[in-house]
């Protein structure tokens, strides 16, 4: 007999067991794929997850027969999605995005000081003893060919994976107290799109329409066929394959001026086409436009005018910190609503259907960020460089999670725009002071990519949890889970493949984050102690500014073509869209030709495709990623040029 002892909504024991079993097999897999095949293979790399897709993909199919034969074992439509939110969950962590990065930080710093970098007098008192792990657990890790599970490998790791876990912990759950608080506005009174969520809700609820579309079997077998065939070429070269990824043609602008565009790609990527195509079209167009724009400023000021740095990174640092602010700004009355209820109970504010009441989401969110201060100055930060990471790292979290809500962009990164860089811009190094700069070195890891960004993720899974039915309030204790053992896990895959094949032997970028953390960054920080960056600076203040005119045209003028999340998205000219912008390209014609030649209705026809394409394209490379993983073998990688 089926475990009858559930919770209301999908919720249930077998959810949990399941899922927890899924969750230790991403974490393994997510760790596997960024550092050990060759070139890396990022499952996570994007808005919408390879391996979760894959995963409840294999979920739907496993569970068929049972649906068919055996009903009353078989899993229902929210117990699926409550496992796919636990994978998504551990793919936030685990994985190139987070846990390479974390990892390879806190092994780096004791283990490459030599007497040439004079780590040890620059910054080694200001590590915090239990924030690393124990020398005597390194070599091994290191050189390989041992076993993690020594007696001296585990104490060595012991307290830091722990420390690091209950932080990590505290800073998701804070996350998920912020989405709580903002969710009824951007989900049910501004109504956002979330097309993100689009699929995995298809993939689950839609299964006799969806499956049985012929349209979308069409999308499903054009994306698959061209990724077989380049994976088969990947394997054996004299198969011909289609090349859809980067096909740069930089060398088509050798001479100046036209020298100063940089890299250029074209690629033809199915899935970013097939999530293009649910993207609003003034915010797709918006986004190609200013890549384009972008490397046309790069042209005319430092290919004709001879200018030299052009801070397009702070820029866009500074649109994405406007971005956050700006999703502060008109959530305002429903903030002093929330309020209210925090400070009285009584106040007539439903929020029964919430993840948790506003009191307590207040209250969690209070005491969390309390206790992470307090992490930060036990660890050597100071009051006012905390409020400084804090204030930055959430405001570029609400500005991704907005920007996910309302677009659903393909992808969101933004490369090395942490907290730290825009602080030492701002106030320079000098001012930020060794101990400040040593510590947020350590939490460089939370915002070098920004691509598996926890908070948007949570959002998400509260939009599919109302979508499905699903008991938000129980979700929320499920993904809490899913988070602390998926950073266990993940501690664990990771050390477990280190201690096997050795951190100098893989090919991922375990040792080359801890390079760029204490030897490209702090050390130069420290070495060549700055004062406040005035071109960077400004650079921050235009890109603000340019997001900001951009929002208020948008909102006084209908006919306004250009969209404020288009522009952030690209205004660094590389990184997120900048890379697929041609892809973002074709997705955009594409969808402007069916609106505008076909009509409405065969757009609405044409959707089952586009998903289709993105299944299509997910579960195929999933494949080629997973037969890397089980057979040790060099395979077809997506992102490979």
């Amino acid at each position: 007999m089926p475990d009858t002892r559930k919770f209301p909504s999908g919720v249930t024991y077998r959810t949990i067991l399941i899922g927890t079993i899924l969750v230790i097999w991403n974490a393994h897999w997510l760790a596997y794929a960024a550092e050990l095949i060759q070139p890396q293979f990022l499952l996570n790399f994007v808005s919408l997850f390879f391996n979760a897709v894959f995963t409840l993909f294999v979920l739907i199919v496993c569970n068929s027969p049972l649906k068919r034969f055996a009903p009353r074992y078989a899993l229902t439509t929210q117990e699926m999605l409550v496992i796919y939110i636990m994978v998504v969950m551990v793919s936030t962590i685990g994985g190139h995005t987070m846990m390479t990065f974390l990892i390879g930080t806190l092994a780096h710093p004791y283990q490459f000081a030599t007497s040439e970098n004079e780590w040890a007098s620059l910054f080694w008192r200001e590590i915090p003893w239990w924030f690393v792990p124990k020398q005597n657990a390194l070599d091994d890790y290191f050189k390989g060919d041992s076993n993690f599970y020594i007696s001296r490998h585990l104490g060595g790791w012991l307290i830091p994976i722990l420390v690091w876990t209950g932080f990590v912990a505290m800073l998701w759950f804070v996350l998920i107290c912020l989405n709580t608080i903002i969710r009824a506005q951007w989900t049910e009174k501004e109504k956002l799109a979330y097309p993100i969520v689009q699929l995995p809700l298809q993939m689950v609820q839609g299964e006799n329409r969806f499956y049985q579309s012929k349209i979308m079997w069409i999308g499903f077998g054009v994306a698959g066929f061209f990724e077989i065939l380049a994976g088969l070429n990947h394997l054996f070269p004299q198969i011909p394959a289609v090349r859809l990824n980067y096909y740069s043609i930089s060398h088509w602008f050798h001479e100046k001026p036209w020298n100063a565009v940089g890299w250029v790609s074209l690629s033809a990527y199915p899935f970013i086409i097939g999530l293009t195509f649910f993207v609003p079209l003034d915010i797709s167009m918006s986004a190609w436009f200013f890549y384009i724009f972008g490397k046309a400023e790069r042209i005319i000021r430092t290919g004709m005018m001879g200018q030299g740095e052009l801070f397009m990174a702070e820029r866009a640092g500074g649109a994405w910190l406007a971005v956050g602010l700006l999703g502060l700004w008109g959530t305002r009355r429903h903030l002093g609503d929330v309020g209210q209820k925090f400070l009285n109970p009584q106040v007539p504010i439903d929020d029964s259907n919430e993840p948790m009441g506003y009191r307590t989401a207040v209250t969690g969110l209070t005491f969390g960020l309390i206790g992470l201060m307090l992490f930060s100055l036990r660890a050597g930060m100071t009051w006012w460089g905390i409020c400084g990471f804090a204030v930055i790292f959430l405001l570029m979290a609400i500005g991704v999670t907005r920007i996910r809500a309302e677009s659903g962009p393909p992808s969101h990164e933004i490369l090395a725009l942490d907290p730290a860089r825009l602080m030492t811009v701002v106030f320079g190094s000098r001012l930020v002071g060794t101990g400040n700069l040593t510590i947020i070195s350590f939490y460089y890891w939370l915002n070098r990519l920004n691509v598996s960004h926890p908070m948007p993720n949570q959002l998400e899974a509260f939009k599919i949890a109302e979508r499905a039915q699903i008991n938000s309030r129980h979700l929320i204790w499920v993904m809490m889970l899913a988070i602390i053992l998926g950073t266990l896990a993940s501690f664990w895959a990771f050390l477990y493949l280190m201690y096997k094949v050795g951190a100098l032997s893989v090919h991922g970028y375990i040792i080359g984050i801890g390079n760029e953390v204490f030897g490209q960054r702090l050390e130069r920080w420290i070495n060549n102690p700055t004062n406040p960056n005035i071109g960077g600076t400004q650079s921050m203040i235009i890109g603000a500014g340019m997001t900001s005119i951009l929002y208020f045209l948008r909102h006084q003028y209908i006919w306004w073509p250009f969209h404020p999340i288009g522009y952030v998205m690209t205004a660094a000219t590389w990184g997120g869209l900048s890379d697929f912008w041609f892809s973002v390209f074709l997705g955009w014609l594409i969808k402007f030709i069916i609106l505008k030649v076909f009509g409405l209705k065969a757009h609405q026809r044409a959707i089952p495709f586009f998903l289709g394409l993105v299944m299509g394209d997910y579960i195929s490379v999933s494949i080629w990623a997973l037969i890397g993983t089980l057979f040790n073998i060099p395979t077809y990688v997506l992102w490979s040029p």
